[in-house]
């Protein structure tokens, strides 16, 4: 397993460059022995009593956290729901009570993972670039056929059940790139919606007639003026002895996807109150169906998603530190896309572990030399705090354990960045 990279090449895991990545949503959902695990939940899930509040969701669900007013899970197992099987189920939950449930049937993201399979000895590196692709090729013919018939198999199923056979389209979302119009039905009070993202996923939404959400901002979010939103974030922020610290930022884990870039900034989209996922962004930015980010327009999602939420957004090739305080003093998490090296990650990583361990001083004899250089893997953080008398800031990693901050030096998070988003209101 390797770490996120923003441009990795599918060459790269010929040549080793990139390391594990310890966790993930889907791989324990799979590994999940539920009883659930094949069976349609069709009627337990449409039952009135579900949504009444009478009747409890089925099997073991596992708590992801908060955005805005909505309390998030996912069910442990892979049950059927209009003859489809469903990779995972998503539950949210506001005052209470059950609002949305989420079904994704097609993820490109999980289908193709990164491209590192077992490949011939002895080849040169153009015959190995080939045989990767034509393996590839195979795949990706593998993935439009399954993501054909899925989508076609839902239509006609969804169709049969509805109040009424054709779907109403749905205007989903503010700005065009992360626009989508989803097809709508609906069934004894309960509104049905199928988003597709072409070639990338297939999903199905039920909630309320009437209580639909149409846009990604939570609607405990949505619903306050730009002042009290910034207050909100601003509430988030802990000062201690010298720290400055946002408070609740939640791990997105990338687990076995090219995804740093977009769970990074999944990351902080849910901290300012948007319930936008990797996998609809990953479509959102073009990602091709290659195991690999090249292609993908992701500054422009960045731009996309800071608009969604009412902020602005800087980009700068140069890591600004005052631009980053400000930032963070307002309780803006700031994403940066750096230069990776594994010697590096281990004393970070350490940092976490031993809250009293000092990172050596950036004179020290051998310090600078020891931090990543411009031909090493590139990797995406998310700053989330800094302490002005030690000069470092903390940090988050899409794959860590929840709450596990890392400290680095202001002096080598400036040195290894080469592009740095920093919100604005």
């Amino acid at each position: 397993m390797k770490v996120s990279c923003l441009t990795l090449l599918a060459a790269w895991s010929v040549i080793g460059l990139c390391h594990g990545i310890p966790n993930s949503i889907i791989g324990p959902i799979f590994q999940a022995n539920s009883p659930l695990n094949g069976q349609d939940l069709d009627d337990q899930l449409l039952a009135a009593a579900l949504w009444d509040g009478e009747q409890d969701l089925p099997g073991d669900w596992n708590e992801e956290g908060a955005i805005g007013g909505s309390q998030l899970s996912h069910l442990l197992a892979r049950p059927r729901l209009f003859g489809q099987e469903v990779l995972m189920l998503r539950a949210t939950r506001r005052d209470d009570r059950l609002a949305q449930l989420e079904a994704t049937f097609v993820d490109a993201g999980s289908y193709f993972g990164y491209f590192d399979e077992e490949l011939p000895k002895g080849l040169s590196r153009r015959e190995l670039e080939e045989v990767m692709r034509e393996r590839l090729a195979m795949k990706q013919a593998d993935f439009e056929s399954k993501y054909e018939d899925t989508i076609a198999g839902l239509r006609e199923s969804i169709a049969e059940m509805a109040d009424k056979p054709n779907p109403k389209t749905r205007r989903f979302g503010h700005g065009r790139l992360l626009r989508a119009e989803p097809e709508e039905w609906t069934r004894d009070g309960l509104s049905i919606r199928l988003f597709i993202a072409d070639q990338r996923l297939v999903r199905v939404v039920f909630s309320r007639e009437g209580e639909e959400s149409n846009g990604w901002l939570d609607p405990a979010v949505d619903e306050l003026s730009e002042r009290d939103r910034l207050e909100r974030l601003s509430a988030a922020v802990r000062e201690e002895g010298g720290k400055v610290i946002i408070d609740g930022i939640q791990i997105v884990p990338q687990g076995y996807k090219p995804y740093c870039g977009l769970n990074t900034l999944a990351m902080a989209g849910r901290h300012f109150g948007l319930h936008l996922d990797e996998d609809w962004m990953a479509a959102a930015a073009g990602f091709q169906n290659t195991g690999s980010a090249g292609g993908s327009n992701m500054v422009k999602l960045y731009h996309a998603v800071a608009a969604e939420a009412g902020l602005s957004l800087d980009r700068s090739s140069k890591f600004d530190e005052s631009g980053v305080i400000r930032a963070l003093e307002r309780g803006m998490p700031v994403v940066v896309w750096r230069r990776f090296a594994p010697e590096r990650n281990r004393l970070h990583q350490r940092t976490a572990r031993e809250p009293e361990f000092r990172l050596p001083e950036p004179g020290s004899a051998g310090e600078r030399a020891s931090w990543p250089g411009d031909d090493a893997p590139l990797h995406a953080s998310v700053i989330t705090g800094y302490n002005a008398g030690t000069g470092e800031v903390h940090f988050l990693e899409s794959w860590n354990k929840q709450g596990e901050t890392r400290r680095m030096r202001i002096e080598e998070m400036a040195a290894t960045s080469y592009l740095c988003f920093v919100f604005k209101p």
